[in-house]
């Protein structure tokens, strides 16, 4: 396996794209402000196509629960699990992970408090939260003692999280030397808070990717992007050239779109502005790296070339999806997910050929000595005051064992053809992608140090500043960092502290 770098960095998303998610029924919502402030870095869509039952899945596994070690058995889980989110996200009772669940523990029968209503099959009681809210609701059910037993891990607020006492560690839940674990043990310590796990990661996958038409790229005469990425040749300065060659802004068309486009550049370095070194956070604003991705995205800047979409002005800050759709957008940089959301839907729509939706990674770096791409780490976390310790450790058990087993894999692949019209092609790339062999991780905790350090006046935190100002209005990454880099320093400072 290749080996990781050092370097940790921020993705955004929660959902891998084999997708396990949807609305749970009988989910509890803590409040219904209004969510159309919700940052870039989710949407409020309707939830997900459920996933039915399946034969294939139920049978790959009832063969796999046979060989199951005897480590993972004897739990006694008599109490269903609450899984807080946001938007009505929680895992799909017919996924791969939970069917696994009811083959080795069963199904829960006790009900906790205020989830009478839910159903006597379900494994999962669901609470749900406005984005923006998620953790303001998160710290009032702790402080209440209520707290759900299980939240899904998000880089955007660890390790704040853990600093703010709503997650606990789970050292003695797992031995994480063990071989189920080897894979991905190597990150594992990476995210260290302080000498302890709280992060039981079971999986990686590429956090964005650029998706793009095969039809628009052949017409505007370009190589096809994923055979750049096969050759060896798909690099900033290939991505540059195709952007400035496809943008007519005058005619309202541009290169580019998406939510995140400066941060996924930037690891692209493999330098993230915040990473977590040995369980503590380390400042990299003054990297070469970082100055170096910051002003090459400035080109895509209004002030500048004016290459991407330019939503803040266009759309209310909100991408256009039907730009990209329409052939008005060359590139849509998003996660995987964005295909069970949209692209399909589309797909069908306009009557499509199999091959028309492709992606690809973002572009390597000029001369870097490794391909870096920012990654997104699949685990769940324990919030503190959880009265389900034992469920949630045999949910992390089920996920862990779903995952390696080939079989349940294959059978969860079909269930993602069938549901959402996965292609074989598409399928095959994010193989590729996952690959730990493929790139070096990198991670960014940038917002990891809290969401409470912000300009007044703007509302955005000034690590999002960082990144967002020299892509929006062109402005001068240095002369952030200057203006706000001491603010940035007191508070890593602040928490390290806290783990000395």
């Amino acid at each position: 396996m290749k080996k990781f770098t050092k370097y940790v960095a921020a993705a955004m998303a929660l959902a891998t794209v084999i997708s396990t998610a949807t609305a749970c029924g009988g989910t509890q919502t803590e409040n219904t402000s209004d969510t159309s402030s919700a940052p870039e870095t989710t949407t409020t869509e309707a939830p997900r196509e459920t996933v039915k039952e399946d034969e294939n899945v139920n049978s790959a596994v009832e063969s796999a629960v046979e060989n199951v070690s005897e480590d993972y058995k004897g739990i006694e889980v008599n109490r269903k699990l609450v899984w807080m989110a946001w938007n009505n996200w929680c895992p799909q009772e017919n996924s791969p992970e939970v069917t696994m669940f009811k083959s080795l523990y069963g199904t829960p029968t006790e009900k906790p408090a205020g989830f009478e209503s839910i159903p006597d099959e379900n494994v999962f009681c669901g609470i749900s939260s406005p984005y923006a809210d998620r953790y303001v609701d998160l710290a009032k059910r702790v402080q209440a003692d209520d707290s759900p037993d299980v939240y899904p891990f998000e880089i955007c607020y660890y390790p704040y999280g853990v600093y703010k006492n709503l997650f606990q560690p789970v050292d003695d839940l797992f031995n994480f030397e063990a071989d189920d674990w080897a894979d991905y043990k190597e990150v594992i310590d990476m995210f260290e808070w302080g000498g302890k796990n709280y992060c039981p990661i079971m999986d990686l996958n590429i956090s964005s990717v650029l998706w793009y038409r095969k039809s628009v790229v052949e017409e505007a005469g370009f190589d096809d992007p994923w055979e750049l990425f096969e050759k060896g040749e798909w690099t900033w300065e290939k991505f540059l050239d195709m952007c400035r060659k496809f943008t007519d802004a005058e005619n309202k068309i541009w290169a580019i779109d998406g939510y995140q486009m400066a941060d996924n550049l930037l690891l692209t370095t493999g330098t993230p502005l915040v990473s977590l070194e040995e369980g503590k956070l380390v400042s990299n604003l003054y990297n070469a790296n970082v100055e170096k991705a910051l002003e090459f995205i400035t080109n895509f800047d209004d002030s500048k070339e004016g290459l991407k979409y330019p939503k803040e002005i266009e759309n209310n800050w909100t991408p256009s999806y039907m730009q990209w759709v329409n052939g008005k957008t060359l590139f849509f940089d998003d996660g995987t997910w964005r295909y069970d959301e949209h692209w399909y839907k589309y797909k069908k729509l306009k009557k499509w050929d199999d091959d028309e939706i492709n992606l690809v990674p973002w572009p390597q770096m000029d001369d870097a000595d490794a391909y870096y791409q920012g990654m997104k780490q699949d685990a769940f976390l324990l919030v503190s005051g959880s009265k389900n310790r034992e469920g949630y450790k045999a949910w992390v058990f089920s996920n862990l064992i779903s995952k390696k087993d080939p079989d349940i894999q294959a059978a969860g692949r079909q269930q993602q053809k069938d549901t959402y019209d996965w292609t074989d092609m598409l399928l095959d790339r994010l193989d590729t992608l996952k690959d730990p062999e493929t790139f070096s991780a990198v991670f960014d905790f940038k917002n990891g140090i809290g969401p409470d350090i912000a300009d007044t006046t703007k509302g955005d935190c000034i690590v999002e500043q960082l990144t967002k100002e020299p892509l929006v209005n062109g402005v001068s990454y240095t002369q952030l960092r200057e203006a706000n880099q001491g603010q940035i320093t007191a508070r890593i400072e602040e928490m390290n502290a806290t783990v000395q």
